[in-house]
């Protein structure tokens, strides 16, 4: 929106709730400069809000969703973050990789060649066992690019060729798992054709939200790893940092390739049976005791 004063070529932008983009924050950050900023809080517009309104917003009140949607404030996206960075743990960049024992490469592909700010996303994780507790999971790859299909399917086969590791503890790729949808349904078949092993994905009813939801507890119970930077210290590979950060901001991002991408990967995994946070059962575990007990152990998966 311009505005006309005289000798002064000026505009006005005006947002309701202020979401973390670039636009507004380069704006921010020019602040005293050639911007000038105003807020407001949803306390100053309460006369003109219906009753019920007031009750759902003013609920949020001394939370960071509350800070943003009342009060106007630009929240850092990885604060509302469905997964947390801090529940990533580091592989130390001076350390080799560890026997990996299973390697799962998981795309989410761009839903057609014409949605030119789609990229694609490819995340290569590797199952392995720690000194003690349970399997964990390795990301050893990362990457998002956008390309049309000509361009996908070979890249999708040079990156099922690499090797993973040296020596006897080299290892290749198991599976790749692609969602099944748009440029993926293609892709399956003609990797299918190539004799690759592909299993295809379908997240059902479930949305993205719900789908990182699932498995966010596999993260913050401290399964999942990611390479340590060899440069800086405490901080995670160059290649890793977009994932990262794309998945622990979500649902407050521009894209999501990463996140579905990372969704199905530890959802197969888990169910799959390599990883679970379940608690060990105890020595002394009999199964005859829940039949005693009345308790029935039903398989969750049968129809």
């Amino acid at each position: 929106m311009r505005l006309k004063l005289p000798n002064m070529k000026t505009r006005l932008i005006c947002t309701t709730t202020p979401r973390p983009k670039d636009l507004i924050l380069n704006l921010m950050g020019r602040e005293g400069d050639d911007v000038v900023l105003t807020t407001a809080s949803t306390y100053a517009n309460l006369d003109n809000l219906s009753e019920n309104f007031k009750r759902q917003i003013l609920a949020y009140e001394g939370t960071n969703l509350g800070r943003q949607e009342i009060y106007a404030e630009i929240i850092d996206p990885e604060e509302g973050g469905i997964v947390r960075r801090e529940w990533f743990k580091l592989w130390p960049a001076d350390k080799p990789l560890p026997k990996l024992e299973y390697v799962l490469q998981s795309y989410d592909c761009a839903y057609t060649e014409k949605t030119v700010n789609d990229p694609t996303a490819s995340i290569t994780c590797g199952v392995f066992k720690p000194q003690d507790g349970g399997m964990c999971v390795l990301v050893i790859d990362a990457w998002q690019d956008r390309l049309q299909y000509p361009d996908l399917k070979p890249k999708v086969i040079d990156e099922f060729e690499i090797v993973f590791g040296e020596g006897k503890e080299a290892k290749r790729v198991d599976l790749v798992l692609v969602e099944d949808k748009a440029a993926g349904i293609v892709l399956i078949q003609d990797l299918q054709r190539a004799h690759i092993p592909v299993r295809s994905y379908n997240p059902g009813r479930a949305d993205k939200i719900q789908r990182l939801s699932i498995v966010a507890n596999i993260v913050k119970a401290g399964r999942v790893w990611v390479p340590e930077s060899s440069n800086r210290a405490g901080f995670v590979r160059d290649w890793a940092e977009g994932m990262v950060t794309q998945i622990c901001s979500f649902p407050s991002t521009t894209h999501d390739d990463f996140v579905d991408a990372f969704s199905q990967a530890m959802r197969y995994l888990r169910d799959a049976g390599w990883l679970s946070i379940d608690p060990p059962p105890p020595d002394d575990y009999d199964p005859e005791d829940y039949v005693d007990a009345g308790i029935k152990r039903d398989n969750p998966y049968s129809v």
